[in-house]
């Protein structure tokens, strides 16, 4: 099955029409670009890329390092923030302009502690790079945190795309079974993330 109909299957159209606008994205300007914690260091080249490209002066990286490692999480192993941080300075992103955010310890801590970061420095625009399997609901959860945290600035995605039939780092499961994954979390989560239709309407303000 493809991406966009296990999206379809599982979410409506709606959904897979967020979905395609959530991938197709490309990057803007912003204040920072938010580097996600996981699937090991798979996003952090893009995040260089990034910056070197002007997207950005600053990278925040948001994680822990707590859940790190084999048999903290099930069927994921993620690295540290520090080897986070090493890659970036490794491809040339210099050490001072690299911020941590140490107490995510899942999406919504990610959401709401970016969030609540983006406020308290009068950032207007992030640029989160995430994988593609995971851009959905974490889109979601920024959504719905902008939202509670009466922040009015703007979301940017900058979704990884590797093939759909690769695992990606740390994982036991290809980028496509993870997706399936993630549409279940969707619905186990609803409180915590805006709604289809949420995300759709905002992407008509951006």
């Amino acid at each position: 099955m493809e991406p966009r109909e296990i999206i379809e299957k599982y979410l409506g159209s709606g959904g897979e029409v967020l979905f395609e606008k959530i991938l197709s994205q490309a990057p803007q300007k912003a204040d920072v670009i938010v580097l996600l914690q996981g699937d090991q260091l798979d996003r952090a080249p893009g995040s260089a890329s990034l910056f070197h490209q002007g997207f950005a002066p600053r990278i925040l990286i948001s994680g822990n390092n707590k859940l790190v490692g084999p048999n903290t999480r099930p069927e994921e192993n993620d690295f540290p923030l520090a080897a986070l941080k090493q890659c970036l300075v490794e491809h040339k992103v210099p050490e001072e302009v690299i911020l941590i955010d140490d107490q995510s310890f899942n999406s919504l801590g990610q959401a709401t502690n970016v969030v609540k970061i983006a406020k308290e420095n009068g950032w207007s625009t992030l640029l989160i790079v995430v994988s593609a399997y995971h851009a959905l609901r974490s889109f979601l959860a920024f959504v719905k945190q902008a939202r509670d945290q009466a922040w009015d600035g703007k979301i940017v995605m900058n979704a990884v795309q590797f093939p759909w039939d690769t695992i990606p780092s740390g994982r036991v499961k290809t980028a496509e079974e993870m997706l399936e994954v993630e549409v279940e979390k969707i619905k186990k989560y609803e409180k915590d993330l805006a709604t289809i239709e949420g995300g759709l309407e905002y992407f008509k303000r951006a």
